[in-house]
């Protein structure tokens, strides 16, 4: 079992947690998001695990991740997910086995058409009956209107106490991206256009990617095969707009640094749940954190208007302090959710902030050395800061998913010295300093994760 083997079990596993009951808790879903992180580590390893796996193998995995989309026929009235999966499959043994260019461009139209089949087939244009919907195109509708987006835009249960819910006006609970970007798009009636064309930009971001890797086949029958796409449009949940921005700019962060800076300023300024995914690249890139550090001034001087129309304490409070504040929800999938069920107490905030404090030094420990340990890396603090939150749902797993394939798609692209740096030069002078220290004593011995090869001393900064 190679390295994008594991990945893409790892994929499998968190995809049939997601859709096996929509994102909410089970024991099978949560025992399967914990399977995907440990295919995610496993995949850290350089090493193949087991015999090397045969030709047939790769393509039954595809097929295997393309068959969670039957899950959807227990939740969605529009039961035609076997259908969309059977042409998927087909669509996917005809890119992988047949080289032709007309065949494998017909492979990518027949798994796009399954895909907008089962958008169509469920989709209601211009409603669906989720707060999360009407926040979004009430909020797009305001700002058309010459309105601030943040004032109260919906009815809807808010969880006032643990376990009580209230009908209350709600605000919107994200950036002001999320408006200016759908205003446009509420004049044809339907917000979730936008989220059609997030889910675009994703797939030509892994696409780009494994292009550039010399994983296109594989990357390629992955993009096909997932499985997620739905679920997010129809909801429109707008982490899909979110990764759309994070994926283009982790592609184009260093060969289109002005196209990326802007794709980074549309996720900045549209949730703050997926900022835990450029720990990794932030810390390991100079050219990452400069750009970071240039789209957050960037989204700030977008964000000041409608914090002064709003009130700065108001608007601090829908977009981020409502996340921070709220009460824990015990149907999401977590693993306090599932202690809360079996009657035990449940994850203290600080352990849990320690656990993931824990993991994200131990995935930083090692400089990656390629794109997809990079996201794999990425992904596993992703899904493991998601199974100790307050509540994490469908859409939150999305993006740990999402990361997956990009590290899938980046398997073999190196992060030599002219992608990516050493670590910061806080860090790096912290090391050479515990090491002269422990040298002193004890030889000239690394230090595991922090010591770093001789010869990056005189790498160029990218």
């Amino acid at each position: 079992m190679t390295q994008s083997d594991s990945r893409l079990l790892s994929l499998i596993f968190l995809s049939f947690a997601v859709l096996v009951h929509f994102g909410y808790l089970t024991s099978a879903a949560l025992f399967c998001a914990v399977l995907s992180a440990a295919f995610a580590i496993v995949s850290l390893s350089p090493r193949c695990w087991g015999p090397p796996p045969r030709r047939f193998v790769w393509p039954g995995l595809v097929i295997l991740l393309a068959a969670t989309t039957v899950l959807y026929n227990r939740r969605l009235q529009g039961a035609v997910f076997i259908e969309t999966f059977a042409a998927t499959a087909a669509a996917i043994l005809l890119f992988l086995l047949v080289k032709h260019v007309a065949a494998r461009i017909l492979a990518v139209a027949l798994a796009a058409l399954a895909t907008a089949l089962g958008i169509a087939t469920n989709l209601t244009w211009g409603f669906f009956d989720i707060d999360v919907f009407h926040l979004q195109q009430n909020a797009a509708q305001a700002l058309l209107s010459g309105q601030n987006p943040y004032t109260p835009v919906a009815m809807g249960p808010q969880q006032v106490a643990q376990g009580v819910y209230k009908e209350i006006p709600l605000h919107l609970p994200y950036g002001p991206t999320v408006p200016i970007l759908e205003a446009p798009l509420q004049w044809l009636g339907d917000i979730r256009i936008l989220h059609i064309l997030a889910a675009v930009a994703i797939a030509a971001a892994v696409l780009m990617l494994a292009r550039r890797a010399g994983t296109l086949d594989r990357a390629a029958g992955v993009v096909m095969a997932f499985p997620l796409t739905v679920g997010m449009v129809l909801v429109s949940w707008i982490d899909i707009i979110t990764m759309a921005g994070l994926a283009v700019w982790m592609v184009l962060f260093r060969s289109h640094p002005r196209i990326a800076t802007v794709a980074l300023v549309l996720a900045l300024g549209t949730k703050p749940t997926a900022l835990i995914a450029l720990v990794p690249i932030f810390f390991w890139s100079v050219r990452a954190r400069r750009q970071v550090l240039i789209a957050a001034l960037v989204t700030a001087l977008v964000l000041v208007p409608f914090a002064v129309a709003t009130g700065f304490a108001q608007f601090y409070y829908d977009v981020l302090g409502l996340h921070i504040a709220g009460f824990p929800r015990y149907d999401s999938l977590t693993v306090n959710s599932m202690l809360d069920l079996l009657g035990l107490p449940v994850i203290p905030a600080t352990v849990a902030a320690a656990i993931v404090c824990i993991t994200t030094f131990l995935v930083l420990r090692r400089r990656p050395d390629t794109y997809g340990d990079l996201l794999a890396g990425t992904a596993i603090i992703v899904t493991v800061s998601f199974l100790l939150a307050k509540w994490a749902y469908f859409n939150y797993y999305y993006i740990a998913a999402v990361l997956l394939m990009l590290a899938i798609a980046g398997d073999n692209l190196a992060l030599d010295s002219a992608e990516m740096i050493r670590p910061p030069a806080l860090c790096s002078a912290a090391a050479r300093g515990l090491r002269g220290r422990l040298g002193r004593g004890a030889g000239t011995g690394r230090v595991p994760g922090l010591a770093l090869p001789g010869h990056e001393a005189h790498e160029p900064a990218a």
